[in-house]
Order: structure tokens, then sequence, then C-alpha cells
């Protein structure tokens, strides 16, 4: 009995030198001791984001990629029924699909295009307001950046779109 008591106040003399030793109200770290006492916080930059809300407002979205996807699926459509290598066996799926990727990429080069010499210059001089006062944000649409943004999504989406007929026009065996 006497060891055991003797163990005992030997652990609560050695816990007595510990600053706090919590409880169920109010819970408190126990010190730490030498070099891990303080360790550098790193702050890390915020990573970039790809896909943006218009204007910062998240129930707005961005609708030049599923766009870009409709026009795409449906172009190559066209080119495989009406075009000159429709009567050649596992040809016209190919080079229609072919002729809608080129479509969709020489019309990205005209939205690009329209933005650059459209919006040549970068801010307006006079600037929107309403009649309070207050700035109104620009749409981001209304600049030579954003008609490239929108360009690159569309295109984006055009691509898929055509990469998405021709993938159905490979495996469904009845499409008219």
């Amino acid at each position: 009995m006497a060891a055991v008591m003797t163990s005992i106040s030997s652990a609560v003399s050695r816990l007595s030198g510990r600053q706090s030793f919590g409880s169920l109200n109010g819970l408190k770290p126990a010190a730490r001791s030498g070099s891990l006492a303080r360790a550098p916080i790193v702050v890390r930059a915020e990573k970039s984001q790809v896909v943006q809300p218009i204007n910062g407002d998240p129930f707005i979205g961005m609708l030049e990629t599923p766009i870009g996807l409709a026009h795409g699926f449906f172009l190559p459509g066209p080119f495989i029924k009406l075009g000159p290598l429709r009567n050649v066996a596992e040809t016209a799926e190919k080079a229609g699909c072919l002729s809608a990727a080129g479509l969709v990429v020489i019309l990205a080069l005209a939205l690009t295009g329209y933005g650059a010499t459209q919006f040549q210059q970068d801010a307006p001089t006079l600037g929107v307001k309403t009649l309070s006062g207050r700035e109104v944000a620009r749409d981001p649409l209304q600049s030579a950046g954003g008609w490239q943004k929108f360009a690159a999504g569309w295109t984006v989406g055009g691509l898929s779109g055509v990469a998405w007929a021709y993938i159905l026009t490979q495996t469904l065996p009845y499409y008219f």
C-alpha cells in the first residue's frame, strides 16, 4: 500500500509543475517546452480559380461553355448528312466532325477578333453610376479581355461538343 501511495504522490508532484491541467468546463492545452512552443505560421497565397461567377455573383452562371457545347454538338450533323462525303462508308462521320471542329475554331477566331477590335480602349472615359451616385460595375464582356475569355470558353465547349457528337456517331448503331 505504501508503494502505491508513493507512486501516486510522485505522479502528482510531476503534474504540479505544469501550467494547466484542463477541466471539463474549460480545457486548456498544456505548456510546450523547447523549440516546439512557437512554430511559424505559413500563409499560402489564395489559389486562382478557373471558373468565376460574373461580377462575383454566384447566382449568375457563365454560359459560354454550355452554349459552345450545344453548338459543337449540333454542327456536325449537317456536315455528316449533307457534306460531299455523305455516301462514303465510315468516312462521312469523321469528315463531318472534322469540318465542324474547323468551323468552331474559325468562329472562335472571329469572336476573338471582334473583341479585340470593338473594345480597343480598356476603360471608357465616363463611368456608369446609379441615380444615387454609386458606381456600377461594368460587365466584363464589355472589354477585350472579357471577349477573349468568352471566346476561350466557347471554344472549349464547342470542341467538346464536336468530340461528343463523334463519340456518339461511332457508338450508337442507329442514328439518322
